[in-house]
């Protein structure tokens, strides 16, 4: 993931990147503070590309040539899917073991103002800036994932990229920021020698950072993204809502917003200056006291 947010600096680009587990499972999903579309596109595109255990591409030309089998397949998977392109599979020792895929503002540019013609280059190969992201955070040769059939002609000209300012600051809606509270709570659960998903959102509630730890279980990120909402929504931990919130109050107010909600503990606001500007969540194989507290110190981080 690293690799993949520095080379898209390097590109003045900003969007969001995510990677699965072949069950289609959350590992790990950075958004760089760009429109919430951005993650949701990323972690749809390499949802389809993990499912399918194909590179994405060869789904959507499959998808473009055979239309009405869309819906049926859509309606039987987990969730949402963006059948565009970009996304591939993650092999070790020749063995695919996930998939990577970018979000808006990632784009198979061929240019874009202000960036050296260089930064387009991976291993001397001459690219779209979506795909040498790709290729340069799996260390793997460049290869071309905006391939067009013959009824999908290629562009005329070249796409032109627009630089983006990513926003900077010591609060949750930069990603910096974000991953320093997500990396506290990493931290804290390894020092206590617990498996956790962590998820920290902006002060909208939009994911800004998820991980899971090795041994963590599968679903955890998205139920920590669960509990990271729920502290937004009531402004304060999850056990304190929890502890004063029925199970038959919570469930109609998880009807009314549009968040998912989840009780128990491991959900805390991020305050500064009196002003909730965050949240952080957890989920794992601890109680909910061990939760709390551990989500109560992240969130000071």
């Amino acid at each position: 993931m690293d690799r993949a947010i520095e080379r898209t600096r390097r590109l003045k680009l900003a969007g969001a990147t995510a990677i699965m587990d072949l069950g289609a499972n959350m590992v790990c999903l950075s958004r760089m503070g760009t429109s919430p579309a951005s993650a949701w596109i990323a972690r749809g595109k390499a949802y389809l590309t993990a499912a399918r255990r194909i590179r994405l591409t060869e789904t959507s030309v499959r998808w473009h040539e055979r239309p009405f089998n869309n819906p049926n397949w859509q309606r039987l998977v987990q969730e949402p899917v963006f059948p565009g392109e970009g996304g591939m599979l993650i092999y070790r020792d020749g063995r695919a073991i996930g998939a990577i895929a970018t979000g808006e503002g990632i784009g198979p540019f061929d240019e874009i103002p202000g960036v050296d013609p260089v930064e387009f280059e991976h291993e001397g190969v001459r690219g779209n800036a979506e795909d040498v992201v790709i290729a340069y955070a799996l260390g793997i040769p460049y290869q071309d994932q905006h391939t067009r059939t013959s009824d999908r002609p290629a562009r005329e000209g070249p796409a032109r990229g627009r630089p983006v300012n990513e926003r900077i600051d010591d609060l949750p809606h930069s990603l910096p920021a974000a991953r320093k509270y997500a990396d506290r709570a990493l931290d804290l659960a390894r020092k206590n020698g617990f498996a956790l998903g962590v998820a920290v959102v902006d002060e909208t509630g939009v994911i800004m950072q998820m991980d899971r730890m090795d041994g963590a279980p599968p679903g955890s990120p998205d139920l920590a993204e669960a509990r990271a909402a729920t502290a937004l929504v009531f402004q304060r931990p999850t056990l304190e809502v929890t502890r004063t919130m029925g199970p038959d109050q919570l469930a109609r107010v998880d009807q009314i917003v549009h968040f998912k909600l989840l009780d128990g503990g491991g959900g805390a606001p991020i305050v500064r200056d009196g002003q909730v500007v965050g949240a952080i969540g957890l989920f794992g194989a601890v109680s909910d006291d061990e939760a709390d507290a551990l989500a109560r110190e992240a969130a000071l981080a």
